[in-house]
């Protein structure tokens, strides 16, 4: 029953360290470094504490399985935690046709930059929080579901018009 506790407890030890470290990775290349480096002081608490559990049998099988497991099993928390936190700026690039569907969009509170193409086609830039990449995908897929898009991560976005939860506001100073 002790191997039992043992294990389960590295294997909890090893999802929150891994999850913890997985954010960590994300907020770094976002260029967060107060977030990144609070959380590199949890994660580095956390794994000393499930190492120092995993040396007291370095030996046991229950011990190793529960120790990769754990990191298995946390790379998948962290990810999941980070799409629910939904952090970040997305750009998506549009082309389409349907001049309804930038109209929408604007009037959903994304705002847009429209390059027109040759003849109908347009090119719709639009710069919004990641959190918003679900609704705006939906209303794409809606109104345009012959629609191309592309979605890319923002490191830094400066000027114009990006939306937010509570509404859209000016960037410009």
């Amino acid at each position: 029953m002790e191997l039992f506790l043992s294990a389960l407890l590295i294997f909890a030890l090893r999802v929150t360290d891994v999850s913890i470290g997985t954010l960590r990775t994300l907020f770094t290349v976002r260029g967060r470094k107060y977030v990144s480096a609070s959380l590199a002081f949890c994660e580095a608490s956390v794994f000393i504490l499930a190492l120092s559990h995993v040396m007291k049998g370095i030996n046991s099988p229950p011990k190793m399985f529960a120790y990769a497991a754990g990191f298995a099993v946390g790379n998948f928390c962290g990810i999941t935690i980070e799409r629910w936190i939904g952090s970040g700026t997305i750009l998506a690039r549009i082309v389409a046709n349907n001049t309804l569907l930038m109209l929408a969009l604007r009037e959903q509170g994304f705002g847009v930059t429209v390059i027109h193409g040759q003849g109908d086609v347009m090119l719709l830039f639009v710069v919004a929080p990641r959190r918003r990449e679900k609704e705006l995908l939906t209303l794409v897929e809606h109104l345009e579901p012959a629609a191309f898009v592309t979605l890319d991560a923002v490191h830094h976005a400066l000027g114009g018009y990006l939306t937010s939860a509570a509404g859209a506001v000016s960037v410009r100073k």
